[in-house]
């Protein structure tokens, strides 16, 4: 019975975590893409003013979708980081 030498073992533990790490920011991802924009989040829970679901705060930040600059825009809740809803800039016309 042979064992498996140490080094072999590190690269393996090494490659999973780093697989667990890009499979949780991409279901993070997934989760931003998945926003429902303004208009359907005032409707789905039933407010005039986009205020926080979970803690009722109407302390909100935004973030770009893939980067800082980004047009598209994800709306959060400044005090637990609930993500909200996401904004898309109207398309211009050429």
């Amino acid at each position: 019975m042979s064992s498996i030498p140490f080094p072999i073992l590190f690269i393996l533990a090494v490659f999973f975590t780093f697989w667990l790490i890009l499979r949780k920011f991409h279901r993070l991802e997934q989760k931003k893409r998945a926003l429902p924009d303004l208009n359907a989040y005032l409707y789905a829970n039933n407010q005039t003013e986009a205020r926080c679901k979970a803690c009722d705060s109407a302390e909100l930040k935004e973030e770009g979708l893939t980067h800082g600059k980004d047009e598209r825009r994800i709306i959060a809740c400044a005090s637990c980081n609930t993500l909200l809803y996401r904004f898309d800039p109207p398309e211009q016309e050429d």
